[in-house]
């Protein structure tokens, strides 16, 4: 289940086991024995029925046949987009085009428009369906990961593919359409920010005002022995710097909560879990809980004062990448840390 703070959740499908993987050996096998007969058939076919095999027959295989075997038994059985055949289509059509015997005339040239006419179609249908399924998400929650995560979900079947999907196009959002955005807080509850006294929101301003700096230096060092590098380098500050960009801006957006009945732990973009103050055994910022380092679940900012909610019994939750996992502590920040233990402590059931 997805955590979404006082949002409506998304059930996802337990996770896969061996028998589905079955259907995905066995599409994989049918593509290679395939690829392979076309293989052994132009290496041993006559001179005289060289053109045919490659201008006709192999075309006809790579980009009909093993396609329409992928679908059949891997995309149909596992319930994925039809996106997933269109990479297979174009590994056929490369193959084919790279056998095509020239000066006759070749299935590709039938071929082509067509693929480019199915690839079309799967695309805008596709589109059409992510699109509907955010819409949808969107209503029901208001943390942007879910949003995309759903969608994902319903196209790739598969829980951390969908998860990582979600997060990147999460931290877009925040870095491209959250500036007039005000912090999700539902009506009911009291917001604790993370950012302020830990000293968190000071020191991404620096990291992100020092990366630039930090970048050009790089480029121009490593641009006098290797010019395509130092792009590359260059290409991944860049892409570092949005991602602090991007997650400042969630931790700013995304307080932890406290309502009547429970208090919501939340972090950027990742992560968000409503824990019931029943569930609750005790707060503590004086020592670490008496719990395994296996069930601790650390969500403060290094440096920053702790604030330990420890649980009666270990809860099922999400981790970064959609695995669950038991945890029993929650270490966070808040700031108005002592207001925030006597909020939580004065909800608790009494012993």
């Amino acid at each position: 289940m997805i955590g979404g703070s006082m949002n409506a959740t998304f059930t996802l499908p337990p996770s896969s086991g061996r028998n589905r993987n079955l259907p995905l050996t066995a599409g994989l096998l049918a593509c290679l024995a395939l690829y392979t007969v076309d293989a052994v058939c132009l290496a041993f076919v006559p001179n005289e029925g060289r053109t045919l095999a490659a201008n006709i027959a192999v075309p006809f295989d790579l980009m009909v046949c093993v396609p329409a075997a992928f679908y059949l038994l891997v995309i149909k059985p596992r319930k994925l987009s039809p996106v997933a055949a269109i990479p297979v289509i174009y590994v056929g059509f490369v193959v084919s085009m790279l056998v095509t015997q020239p000066g006759s005339f070749s299935l590709l040239t039938v071929l082509l428009p067509t693929m480019l006419a199915v690839e079309a179609v799967i695309l805008v249908r596709e589109i059409a369906r992510f699109v509907r399924v955010f819409r949808a998400a969107r209503k029901e929650s208001t943390r942007p990961i879910l949003w995309f995560e759903k969608p994902f979900f319903e196209l790739s079947r598969n829980e951390t593919a969908s998860r990582l999907c979600a997060l990147e196009c999460s931290i877009w959002y925040y870095v491209l359409a959250s500036w007039r955005s005000k912090a999700d807080v539902p009506n009911g509850a009291r917001p604790f920010s993370c950012h302020k006294e830990s000293g968190y929101l000071a020191l991404s301003g620096v990291i992100i005002a020092l990366l630039p700096i930090e970048a050009l230096v790089t480029h121009l060092l490593v641009a006098k022995y290797c010019e395509p590098a130092a792009i590359v380098l260059t290409a991944l500050t860049a892409y570092t710097l949005v991602w602090f960009v991007g997650n400042t801006r969630a931790v700013v957006l995304n307080p932890l909560l406290v309502d009547d009945a429970s208090v919501t732990v939340r972090w950027g973009a990742y992560f968000s879990e409503r824990v019931p103050f029943a569930s609750i055994a005790r707060i503590d910022h004086r020592e670490e809980p008496d719990v395994p380092k296996s069930e601790r679940l650390n969500m403060a900012v290094m440096g920053a004062r702790p604030c330990w909610i420890v649980l009666r019994e270990p809860h099922i939750m999400r981790t970064l990448l959609g695995k669950p996992r038991a945890v029993r502590a929650i270490n966070v920040s808040p700031d108005h840390a002592s207001d925030f233990e006597k909020l939580i402590a004065a909800q608790l059931p009494k012993r």
